[in-house]
């Protein structure tokens, strides 16, 4: 799969609307640093941040977000208070940014905290680390411990958003035109 192909294929949901955030990780012998940086600038046009952040010498994170709605979760009470509580400065995206950058290098294990920007309830993110990610009720997107009937709809909408988005762009449509049919067979649906 192209870097182009990964694009579209993990973070549809987060370019067609439905979803705050998305995050996938590539090798850096398949990440190219030009199509990402092209990729860059084409969703900021659009309201979207991406980030490259590497891991180690194999791999890269790439996170995409909603910038309007990243913003909006980041001032929920709750999830503020379980972000300051955690270490973060909470002064906006580039902050938390930044803060799981520097505890993505630091700590041991991975900070699943990014799960409230991908738009993971926070609820469920909280039960996860308590849990460890074990025990869960519903595994789709995210591994659910309370509602989970949304979480089962959301699995399903995000799973085919991305397939309609990728055979589209497979097609040869362009990412315009593609976010416009899924507007228009989510709004049929």
């Amino acid at each position: 799969m192209s870097f182009d192909q990964m694009i579209i294929h993990f973070c549809a949901p987060t370019l067609c609307e439905i979803k705050a955030g998305n995050m996938f990780f590539v090798k850096n012998k398949d990440f190219s640093e030009s199509n990402f940086e092209q990729w860059k600038q084409t969703l900021f046009i659009r309201g979207f941040l991406s980030f490259a952040i590497k891991l180690s010498e194999n791999s890269t994170a790439i996170l995409v977000c909603n910038v309007c709605w990243v913003r909006k979760i980041l001032s929920d009470i709750v999830v503020h208070s379980y972000l300051v509580e955690k270490g973060y400065h909470c002064g906006g995206i580039f902050d938390f940014i930044n803060d799981f950058k520097y505890r993505l290098h630091s700590i041991q294990g991975f900070p699943h905290e990014i799960g409230v920007i991908l738009g993971y309830p926070v609820d469920d993110v909280i039960e996860f680390e308590n849990h460890e990610g074990q025990n869960c009720k519903y595994c789709g997107q995210w591994k659910s411990y309370n509602d989970i009937e949304k979480a089962k709809q959301c699995h399903c909408k995000y799973k085919n958003c991305s397939c309609l988005c990728e055979r589209l762009y497979n097609e040869g449509y362009s990412l315009d035109f593609i976010i416009c049919e899924y507007k228009k067979v989510a709004s049929a649906a």
